[in-house]
């Protein structure tokens, strides 16, 4: 997403709260600490159950470190399931979850969204946790995680129009989606509030069979984009940016912003910044609400929660490579925004 889809490689294994907030912090140790499923003699299981065998897809990989760093804090049992990239496949792991007595079951992907429901109805013992795929009328035991990715999309708009030198700015996408749309919006406004005569170019979408990982396609839209001007992209099309980044070369001034994980690697001196989603800190800090009592069917975290963020504006920011770090008057306007965006002072949607 920008979406929950196949990432570039990038290490976030270890226990970790860094991405979140001073205050989340207090609020994972505080619920850590509270009785709840800690005291049991038999330690309760958390399950991950992936939707395909193991790869290198970042996004799910954070999906197996946050359950893992979870069961850690909260003390429990953590495990990963690997399902064949079917739909027998998957439903399969999710029977085997529940038969195996997990308390909790985390999944990530659109690929269960329509199997879900049906087995959580036949499994009320269980908590299910699907992130961002929110099942309509789903069963009472059934939590969706979402992300407040406009958040962070509005900055990456102040930052494109900060840096652009022509004027013109765009955004290249996967697929063109109700969420991608909104966070295109955000992109625009940010953009437009930071310097109102901005030039927004239409957005580009990969889509076709495989929009999240078509490099080539990406590759000849953003030769596109640079023929009519526009000099900074925000590349939001998952294991697509490789195209991206492809295209700007040392011939043109093109830069980007990339997307989902920390991407300024794969083109030192190209890459401003990215857009990042945590999906391992969403997970912990929601497995500590459920666990201690919680049966909200519904948990929106964004960049309070350290879901999602801008990797210049991270504590590991110096280490990341990202060129924007080079221009410390646009970072100190993205601080302020972000702190206002967390107060509340600022309103992107």
């Amino acid at each position: 997403m920008m979406t929950l889809a196949p990432r570039t490689p990038h290490a976030r294994s270890r226990l970790t709260l860094s991405g979140l907030s001073g205050k989340m912090r207090r609020l994972l140790l505080t619920l850590a600490l509270l009785p709840g499923l800690a005291g049991a003699a038999e330690l309760p299981k958390i399950i991950y159950v992936r939707p395909v065998p193991m790869n290198d897809d970042v996004l799910l990989q954070q999906g197996s470190n946050g359950v893992n760093n979870a069961a850690k804090l909260y003390k429990m049992q953590a495990s990963t399931l690997e399902s064949q990239a079917t739909r027998a496949g998957r439903l399969q792991q999710l029977d085997n979850a529940v038969k195996q007595g997990a308390k909790i079951v985390v999944v990530m992907g659109i690929e269960f969204k329509d199997l879900l429901d049906s087995v959580a109805r036949q499994a009320p013992q269980t908590r299910f946790v699907i992130l961002e795929h929110c099942i309509d009328n789903a069963a009472s035991n059934i939590t969706c995680i979402t992300f407040r990715e406009s958040e962070a999309s509005y900055l990456a708009g102040m930052q494109a129009a900060l840096v652009s030198a022509s004027g013109k700015i765009g955004l290249i996408g996967a697929s063109n989606t109700a969420l991608r749309q909104k966070n295109s919006e955000a992109f625009s406004n940010g953009a437009h509030a930071a310097k109102p005569a901005i030039s927004v170019h239409e957005p580009l979408w990969v889509e076709g069979a495989q929009p999240f990982n078509d490099p080539p396609r990406a590759e000849a839209l953003t030769k596109t984009m640079l023929g009519d001007g526009v000099d900074v992209i925000w590349a939001a099309a998952a294991g697509s940016n490789s195209g991206v980044f492809k295209a700007l070369t040392p011939q043109n001034r093109g830069k980007a912003i990339g997307s989902g994980v920390n991407q300024c690697i794969q083109a030192p001196g190209k890459v401003l910044d990215n857009v990042e989603v945590h999906a391992d800190s969403a997970i912990i800090l929601a497995v500590g609400l459920l666990a201690n009592g919680s049966t909200a069917p519904r948990f929106d975290f964004g960049l309070k929660e350290g879901a999602v963020a801008l990797t210049a504006l991270g504590l590991d920011a110096a280490y990341s490579e990202c060129d924007i770090l080079h221009q410390r008057p646009v970072l100190q306007k993205l601080r302020e925004a972000s702190s206002a965006i967390i107060s509340g002072k600022l309103k992107v949607d």
